[in-house]
C-alpha cells in the first residue's frame, strides 16, 4: 500500500495485521508527507505496540549507517530514518533488513 494510504489507515485505526508500505523514499522528498507519517506513527505507537502488526516498508535504495543511526539513500540523497522510526533501528539478516519497534 502507498505511504499516503498507510497514513490514512493509521488515522482511522485500521492498520492490517500484515502490510507492506511502498514509497518511503519518495515521501522523504515531500517534507510534509514524511512529517505526517512520523507524526501518525508516533501518535499511534502505544496502540500499535499492543496490536503488534507487522509493517514492512519496501524501499528502493540502500541503507547507510551514520553513527548509531541509519540513513536511506534515495535519488542520491541521504534521509535520516531516525526521523520516522526513532533511534532503535537494528540491522537483521546480513544487513538487508532494518527492524524497529513501534
Amino acid at each position: 500500500m502507498p505511504v499516503e494510504e498507510f497514513i490514512q489507515r493509521l488515522k482511522e485505526d485500521n492498520v492490517p495485521n500484515k502490510v507492506s508500505v511502498v514509497g518511503l523514499g519518495q515521501a522523504f522528498t515531500d517534507g510534509d508527507l514524511i512529517d505526517e507519517l512520523a507524526h501518525e506513527m508516533d501518535r499511534r505507537a502505544n496502540d500499535l505496540e499492543y496490536q503488534t502488526p507487522t509493517v514492512q516498508f519496501v524501499v528502493e535504495g540502500s541503507f547507510h549507517r551514520s553513527g548509531k543511526t541509519y540513513d536511506l539513500r534515495h535519488d542520491n540523497n541521504l534521509y535520516p530514518l531516525q526521523d520516522v522510526f526513532g533511534p532503535q533501528l537494528e540491522r537483521k539478516e546480513d544487513g538487508d533488513w532494518l527492524v524497529a519497534p513501534f
